[in-house]
């Protein structure tokens, strides 16, 4: 049986939602007016297995990773939002085929690697990698959690009105998806 004066935790702060940053390597602009980010959930499959009486259930083997959501501040230039926009649309390729070749020269200068995956060097320009920055109470940094070979799903609409009677100013929202994360410590 386990000791339980060894299984007494050594941190006593709690975690806040407060103190934080998310850095994109691809997108920059974007990092400095990030206001929401979400760390994703985790789901692991399960499988059913059937027996006479109660079915029984077991551990799957494929995770499945909800995706990072995040919500920013657009500065008055449009450059944040439309770094964004270049990305997704470069990808997407709505014009010409010429979007998607600018696409593939431009990247974060990382070298990934996709397993059995036949991309080339090229297309891993698609993918960016983040890391979320987490702070103790007295700031500084602790856990990094590194996002891998992510890329936009979704870019929000801005929307522009006339009724506003205070200053309000313009926030975006973004969806990704990436193969996976993990944690380091940052001390």
């Amino acid at each position: 049986m386990a000791d339980p004066s060894t299984q007494q935790p050594t941190v006593f702060d709690y975690a806040t939602g407060t103190q934080w940053r998310l850095a994109f390597n691809r997108i920059p602009k974007t990092t400095w007016f990030c206001t929401t980010a979400n760390l994703p959930g985790v789901t692991l499959g399960e499988a059913q297995y059937p027996t006479p009486m109660s079915d029984m259930f077991i551990t799957g083997d494929k995770l499945t990773f909800e995706t990072l959501n995040i919500t920013f501040i657009v500065d008055e230039e449009l450059q944040n939002y439309r770094e964004l926009w270049d990305w997704i649309t470069g990808i997407g390729f709505p014009v010409s085929h010429s979007e998607w070749e600018t696409t593939l020269t431009k990247g974060d200068g990382a070298v990934r690697s996709f397993g059995t995956s036949k991309s080339t060097y090229e297309e891993s320009n698609l993918y960016s990698d983040a890391t979320l920055i987490v702070y103790n109470s007295k700031n500084i940094p602790k856990v990094d959690i590194k996002f891998k070979n992510m890329f936009p799903t979704s870019l929000s609409s801005l929307e522009y009105s006339q009724e506003l009677t205070d200053v309000e100013y313009l926030k975006a929202s973004a969806t990704f998806r990436y193969l996976y994360y993990e944690f380091e410590s940052s001390t």
